[in-house]
């Protein structure tokens, strides 16, 4: 009896073990990778556009910035999404005869990580459908108590002088 009781209780003690894992181990055995997240409330503003009478000159402002990397033990970005909401402002009111566009949010699935000189330049693509059409590519760095990341979304879908790039930076750590 003691022997089916002993072994109820280590088989409930794996479920819990399971149901906390950060993430599934590899089936080579290696160490999963760990999710570090980070956010940013708002980034500075970058203008875009013409000032001049009878044309526009705008504000791109990235807000509620979220960031996950899925990363091994040895510093390898393994996976990663990052959701934006993009706020357009018209910055001469009085001679801009067009509206900004509405806000919007734009999510990034990663696609690549290669070594850099400055740590890991990670390749993230847009998803399908959203607008604007925007590259993000972001520069990490750091350790496992904390990565850096230096993110720069440029858009894609508009030529000069309405096309923008934005700079932020976000922190990522361990919920």
């Amino acid at each position: 009896m003691w022997s089916r009781l002993l072994a109820f209780a280590g088989l409930c003690g794996a479920c819990g073990a399971v149901n906390n894992a950060t993430t599934d181990a590899p089936a080579d055995g290696s160490p999963p990778a760990r999710t570090y997240k980070g956010n940013v409330a708002e980034s500075s503003p970058a203008m875009f556009g013409v000032d001049a009478p009878g044309k526009c000159l705008y504000s791109m402002t990235l807000r509620q910035l979220s960031i996950e990397l899925g990363i091994l033990p040895s510093g390898q970005p393994v996976s990663g999404q990052v959701q934006v909401l993009n706020v357009e402002a018209v910055l001469n009111v009085g001679t801009c005869p067009y509206l900004p566009a509405d806000p919007s949010i734009t999510n990034f699935t990663f696609a690549s990580a290669m070594a850099d000189p400055g740590g890991m330049l990670l390749m993230f693509q847009e998803h399908t459908g959203d607008k604007p059409g925007a590259s993000l590519v972001a520069e990490l760095s750091g350790n496992s108590a904390a990565y850096q990341a230096q993110l720069t979304f440029h858009r894609t879908d508009l030529g000069p002088p309405l096309d923008w790039t934005v700079l932020t930076a976000a922190t990522l750590t361990l919920p």
